[in-house]
């Protein structure tokens, strides 16, 4: 009876309740992208805010290649669409330094860049959105007026427009 009450206290590591999908998926692509050597899948997940939307339509990640035994000194290999990559390689220290950011350490050192010419941007969806009345344009501004820091400021007066520009008339 006491094993009883032992294995009632135990959570059940397989339940029969909904999963999100979305941890699943990122399992799988996990194993995938740590065989093209990423052992940080969130340098992918993340390439958007990495190197901004512009870049990323034209630029992306294709592998991390890091020296025998060593978590250091990695290559990030990337594809970029060929009349772009003087601009890629101008910006390189900077996205060595936003990808570094991720992994918290230095692990990346050098960027590779191949040219490539089948980069297909991405479909962008042109979403109806309402512009915001004078009312409301003012509240936000209002709203943040407290705020010390700029670019705090800034970044929570477009927050803000952007919620209230997708709320329902």
């Amino acid at each position: 009876m006491h094993q009883n009450l032992k294995q009632y206290g135990k959570r059940s590591t397989t339940s029969g309740g909904l999963k999100n999908v979305n941890l699943s998926l990122n399992k799988v692509a996990d194993k995938v992208l740590k065989k093209r050597g990423f052992i940080e899948s969130a340098v992918v997940y993340r390439w958007t805010s990495i190197v901004g939307k512009e870049l990323s339509e034209w630029c992306y990640p294709t592998r991390l290649s890091f020296p025998r035994n060593k978590t250091l000194g990695a290559t990030m290999f990337l594809d970029v669409l060929g009349a772009r990559s003087l601009e890629v390689q101008h910006l390189q220290p900077l996205i060595l330094e936003r990808t570094n950011l991720i992994f918290g350490y230095a692990a990346v050192k050098n960027i590779s860049i191949r040219q490539v010419h089948g980069i297909e941007p991405k479909k962008r969806i042109k979403k109806n959105v309402r512009s915001l009345t004078f009312e409301e344009e003012k509240w936000v501004v209002e709203s943040v007026e407290g705020t010390k820091s700029q670019e705090l400021k800034n970044a929570l007066e477009t927050l803000g427009r952007a919620i209230l520009s997708k709320k329902l008339i």
